[in-house]
């Protein structure tokens, strides 16, 4: 882990912590690679560059609930993947998210991180729920969802605005809703 980050949590085999510039290559290979962007409606990747990337870590940001984090092996301080918290909107519900690279999916770890981000969202923010919408055919992250209390609410599709519809798709996703009181009943289980 590197020195100028914040461990946030950890889990049996992951540490979550802050990111640093020192990530930029991560998110590079994350956000440009069409296996993990073409869920989000991005099927050649984000159209973005190193510099970007490195600038947008650069830039000071508050509490970890407005930072990039980082997800690691915890055996090795290999970085598998990245998430981030998420401030709860007005109605107190909150979007987190994570992604990871493909080379570590289908270990569970994507459940692992989520459990914790959902613990966290509701241990340390005032939020009623948490919300997190997988691609309807992004079938790990709907399983990911069930797996951690996750009830489907709603189904849409989101319409990127049409500057950016040169290079997007459309994303047909469902709505995944898990209350406070809800994932308090699965805590006492």
């Amino acid at each position: 882990m590197s020195p100028e980050c914040d461990l946030v949590f950890q889990t049996e085999r992951l540490l979550v912590r802050t990111a640093t510039v020192e990530d930029v290559d991560l998110f590079l290979a994350l956000w440009t690679n069409p296996q993990v962007m073409s869920n989000v409606g991005f099927p050649q990747g984000l159209r973005i560059t190193k510099s970007e990337i490195k600038e947008k870590l650069a830039t000071p940001a508050g509490s970890e609930f407005e930072r990039p984090l980082v997800v690691e092996l915890k055996t090795t301080g290999q970085p598998i993947g990245v998430c981030n918290l998420s401030d709860p909107d007005e109605e107190g519900v909150a979007d987190p998210d994570i992604k990871l690279l493909p080379g570590f999916w289908g270990h569970k770890y994507g459940v692992e991180v989520w459990r914790e981000l959902v613990a966290y969202q509701f241990v340390r923010a005032d939020c009623t729920a948490v919300r997190a919408t997988p691609n309807v055919h992004n079938t790990a992250s709907i399983k990911m969802q069930e797996a951690t209390g996750g009830v489907r609410v709603g189904e849409a599709v989101y319409q990127f605005p049409k500057s950016m519809q040169d290079y997007t798709t459309p994303v047909h996703h469902y709505v995944y809703r898990l209350s406070r009181a809800d994932w308090e009943r699965g805590q006492n289980r």
